[in-house]
């Protein structure tokens, strides 16, 4: 059992890098994708993205219930979860009080829980969106907090940790081989 976390920026490189990872793992590979097409433009992206990937993994469209979508991928010797940052603005998009994230965070727990218990390796993908200027609204500032510690779960406890810039893949995490 192997857990990978991937951040940087937007276009830096982490769903190719992801990819590169995955190919390298012999065996059957899912695809979890927490995007919905809610525009042309945003489905242009899924289908780019998809045609990025190699012919006969397996795609697992869910924008919500990433652990469950975890449990459920039997037989696969490695995972790619793409994204974090989409599937936390699912999640405030699906909440009815924005002053109450508790409950988003316990989410991102089970996702950490199941990828922890998962038989193969699991990559997760997400954006740093904590580097730039403090947002002007709240509800763009609790979007930033929350990722910022969603990342820091995940990457607490994997076992590797990739930060991306402008295509170069940085090791800043790495407790043994994966």
């Amino acid at each position: 059992m192997s857990l990978i976390f991937i951040t940087g920026g937007a276009r830096s490189g982490k769903s190719t890098l992801a990819v590169q990872l995955a190919k390298k793992i012999n065996g059957k590979v899912a695809f979890i994708a927490t995007a919905q097409a809610g525009d042309d433009e945003m489905e242009r992206r899924i289908l780019l993205h998809k045609q990025e990937r190699p012919e006969g993994w397996s795609t697992i469209e869910e924008p919500a219930n990433v652990a469950s979508a975890i449990d459920s991928a039997h037989g696969h010797n490695a995972i790619i979860i793409d994204c974090i940052t989409l599937l936390l603005s699912n999640l405030i998009c699906d909440s009815d009080d924005i002053n109450e994230t508790g409950w988003i965070l316990d989410e991102i727990k089970k996702l950490v829980d199941s990828a922890r218990r998962y038989n193969g390796t699991i990559i997760v993908i997400s954006n740093e969106v904590g580097m730039g200027i403090v947002p002007e609204n709240k509800l763009a500032r609790e979007f930033r907090d929350l990722a910022g510690k969603a990342n820091q779960m995940i990457a607490s406890s994997a076992d590797q940790v990739y930060v991306c810039f402008s295509g170069i893949p940085m090791l800043i995490k790495d407790i043994g081989d994966c």
